[in-house]
């Protein structure tokens, strides 16, 4: 049985770019729900309530760690993407430079031109 190698290209700058937006939309929306915490923080009497278990804390202040949590993973996530595909880029352009002067770096042998 033939054994076929099959190779699949991504596009990783496109992946990075993706990922990118998905980070900064979450970095947003963060922003927002921890804004919007501060201020529905309880205060006060209602704070003392919250501490006694007479009322339950708003629901935008127990979400805001998750989602600033969820913030930070996909912005470690962009970065990384970000200097994989920077890495990548240069890498490629280093080889077609290898391949255009004519020496292999991979074999560190001169192609035979003839």
């Amino acid at each position: 049985m033939k054994k076929v190698k099959m190779k699949t290209r991504i596009n990783h700058k496109q992946v990075a770019e993706k990922i990118e937006t998905v980070s900064m939309g979450i970095s947003i929306t963060s922003g927002v729900v921890a804004a919007g915490a501060a201020l529905a923080a309880p205060t006060g009497f209602s704070a003392i309530g919250v501490a006694l278990g007479i009322t339950s804390v708003p629901l935008i202040v127990t979400v805001a760690p998750v989602i600033g949590a969820a913030a930070t993973v996909t912005g470690v996530i962009s970065g990384g993407a970000y200097f994989y595909s920077k890495w990548k880029s240069k890498k490629a352009k280093e080889d077609l430079g290898n391949k255009q002067s004519g020496f292999d770096y991979g074999t560190l042998a001169e192609k035979d031109e003839s």
